[in-house]
């Protein structure tokens, strides 16, 4: 039987509040299996209505139905073997939250296309490998540009986790991101490069991008560009 994923569930925000921490917390005690798994099968971001959660595994769908129960609703759902952009050379994304992206202790705002597709070809190679085959892109050619952006970058500090101090009292560790919100387009020119791109980019929603995805950043919309 071929596995239904990824998806997408909306979920009214608990309590009403949208706050990171606090989100974070209560997904992963229902998603994580191993809170320090490099790559999470699940991302979320802020909606209007509430929490749009990203699902890259059936695995976490039962843990999610079965923490959520009749608060979430799957909104989209493809088989790994039909992911795709659409037809075309160019997609606009729509960073709905900040993006950023980590390069040693630093967080960057800028999406290059790099830095972009980097981080849902790692995705696509842990989650989507096992039943639709690898993608192969290049990215030290540099296949892909940039040809419009709508945007700025936003700095946001929120509470990462908490630790003992000196005296053994827990207190907050803040972290501060700046991160990219608005509208990139990517476009690629090598025919045989537009599929792979396209895939990777038709899998942002689910899998989020950047950094701190289990944290509601780097949330985005795709959609065909010119």
């Amino acid at each position: 039987m071929e596995v239904v994923m990824p998806s997408l569930w909306e979920m009214p925000v608990p309590g009403g509040v949208l706050d990171r921490r606090r989100l974070h917390g209560l997904l992963a005690s229902w998603l994580d299996s191993d809170h320090r798994a490099d790559r999470k099968a699940w991302s979320w971001k802020a909606t209007t209505t509430g929490i749009e959660i990203g699902v890259l595994d059936d695995k976490v769908v039962e843990r999610l139905l079965a923490g959520a129960g009749r608060r979430v609703r799957q909104v989209a759902a493809v088989a790994w073997s039909e992911v795709a952009a659409g037809p075309g050379r160019a997609w606009a994304v729509e960073f709905v939250s900040p993006v950023t992206f980590r390069r040693g202790n630093r967080l960057l705002p800028w999406p290059s296309p790099s830095a972009v597709l980097g981080s849902l070809r790692a995705d696509w190679r842990r989650f989507a490998a096992p039943h639709a085959g690898d993608l192969e892109v290049d990215l030290a050619l540099d296949p892909v540009v940039v040809t419009d952006v709508r945007g700025a970058s936003e700095v946001e500090r929120f509470v990462l986790h908490e630790r003992p101090d000196a005296s053994g009292k827990r207190v907050p560790v803040q972290v501060t991101v700046g991160g990219f919100r608005g509208r990139v387009t990517y476009a690629v020119e090598d025919p045989g490069l537009r599929d792979a791109v396209g895939k990777l980019l038709a899998i942002a929603p689910y899998a989020g991008v950047g950094a701190h995805t289990t944290r509601g950043f780097g949330g985005v919309r795709v959609r065909p560009g010119r």
